[in-house]
């Protein structure tokens, strides 16, 4: 049951918060703070990239790629995704994103916290700091 009464909310890109981390820049489409379970980013990879295998125990992700060409880790396989192509990756699941392409690999991330979000991390700067702790990395 909500505990605090949410509302509407319309926004664009241009006019989300853009926070980089560990070379990936992310803009907030919808923070958690606005929302009871789900948070929406759009993800870019400059070319070359590639982000640690990890897991997430509290949130299951889907992707949709937008542009470039990317490599997608799920457990032991890789599935190579461009423009149009989808994954949905359930909680407690190794994944790792690569950029494999010639350009930058824009997606969109949308998480959703069945249980609701970490008691610490009740908003994007509060989850961004606790990653920086975790993987020892600055902006």
């Amino acid at each position: 049951m909500p505990t605090k009464s949410k509302s509407p909310m319309v926004s664009t890109i241009e006019q989300s918060k853009v926070t980089p981390f560990l070379g990936v820049d992310y803009s907030v489409l919808l923070p958690r703070e606005r929302s009871e379970c789900v948070e929406i980013l759009l993800e870019r990879f400059p070319k070359g990239l590639a982000f640690p295998i990890h897991q997430h125990k509290e949130c299951e992700q889907t992707y949709l790629f937008l542009e470039g060409e990317g490599e997608v880790t799920l457990g032991n396989e890789v599935h190579r995704l461009t423009k149009g192509g989808v994954v949905y990756i359930p909680r407690l699941t190794d994944h790792a994103v690569r950029n494999i392409g010639d350009s930058e690999l824009v997606y969109v991330v949308v998480e959703t916290y069945p249980e609701g979000y970490l008691p610490n991390e009740p908003t994007w700067d509060s989850h961004i700091e606790a990653l920086q702790k975790r993987y020892k990395a600055g902006q």
